[in-house]
């Protein structure tokens, strides 16, 4: 198995033959494409120059860090679009970690024995090319695989030819990413009576594709409690715990307190063994977010639990930005509601 780093791509064509370039009517075909329709030319375009056995341009899940869904591609002559796996013992894996480009001529199977796909499928040769955004994030990749040995200048070929549209793939998997999710979004609430803190709690849920989201606010009368406001797990509301008042300490969310964010990658349930809820729903990572007023001070937060890390690019970090802003606006907004009721 041989690495190649991404920062240090091929960039000209020093061993390019005409053979492996597509023609005047494929990049014309290419130029008329955007989003799903472009990554699916892509790959009919490649598949046919190369005749290859396994091709595919695949998503890295924001939510898990070892789950890929592939958008357009091909694997015996059949599509195999939307096709999703986990990658926990496979080269994809390795390429997405190191980000870089993982090409291996020879014996892939023994180099990767748990890797059931490539047994299954009788692949002898892999390269897998992770597909970095503009803010250096791998977010997806371009996976070949051929059920016979390939040579060392071949796989050096496929790889330049591969660089000249990565930036462009690299583009058309963040829009359709984004597209998704503000999708998403959009839809508004699933219930025309719900709450905003009920909405903001399901937008979250949305954008994360997590198990379970919490809003809480901080008590008004002891900082050392907060409120929860909404919680959704799974696609339920568990109503009961709406308004119950809880104590910071010996939770994950105390450290928001002097923090605007807490991680905690794997582990949940071993770190808080006292809270046996983290085990029973097999929540083993955490991310809380702290709200603030515009004065800077802390009112409630925002705690998201998975059976995975949650991973946030930049996209999903921006848009919870815009969540967090929302909820400490209409936390706000309801306390002063509350005070205009009040008798004078």
């Amino acid at each position: 198995m041989e690495l190649g780093s991404v920062g240090g791509q091929p960039t000209g064509s020093q061993f390019a033959q005409p053979s492996l370039m597509p023609v005047t009517g494929d990049l014309e075909r290419l130029s008329a494409s955007s989003g799903q329709e472009f990554l699916q030319t892509f790959v009919d375009i490649l598949q046919d120059v190369l005749q290859n056995d396994f091709m595919a341009i695949s998503e890295l899940r924001v939510v898990e860090r070892e789950r890929i869904q592939v958008k357009a591609g091909w694997m015996d002559g059949e599509n195999i679009e939307n096709f999703e796996y986990d990658a926990c013992f496979t080269p994809c894996l390795d390429a997405i970690r190191s980000a870089q480009i993982i090409i291996t001529h020879k014996g892939v199977q023994d180099a990767y024995p748990d890797d059931d796909l490539l047994r299954h499928k009788g692949l002898e040769s892999f390269i897998g090319y992770p597909v970095v955004n503009v803010h250096g994030e791998v977010i997806g990749l371009i996976q070949l695989g051929w059920k016979h040995q390939i040579e060392e200048e071949e796989s050096q070929q496929i790889v330049e030819l591969i660089a000249d549209f990565a930036r462009r793939i690299a583009t058309e998997l963040e829009n359709l990413r984004t597209v998704r999710i503000l999708k998403a979004l959009a839809r508004g609430p699933s219930e025309p009576s719900k709450d905003v803190f009920r909405l903001v709690a399901e937008q979250v849920q949305l954008l994360l594709g997590v198990r379970a989201v919490m809003i809480a606010e901080c008590s008004q009368d002891d900082a050392d409690y907060f409120k929860i406001l909404s919680y959704c797990e799974g696609n339920d509301w568990l109503t009961d715990m709406e308004g119950q008042l809880m104590t910071y300490e010996g939770w994950p969310c105390h450290n928001l307190k002097s923090q605007p964010e807490e991680r905690i990658d794997s582990g949940l349930a071993e770190a808080y063994p006292h809270h046996p809820r983290y085990r029973e729903a097999n929540f083993n990572a955490y991310l809380g977010i702290r709200v603030n007023d515009t004065e800077g001070e802390m009112i409630g937060h925002i705690v998201v639990f998975n059976h995975e890390g949650v991973i946030t690019h930049t996209l999903e970090t921006e848009l919870l930005a815009v969540l967090r802003d929302r909820l400490g606006f209409e936390i706000m907004r309801q306390r002063t509601l509350e005070k205009e009721k009040q008798p004078v």
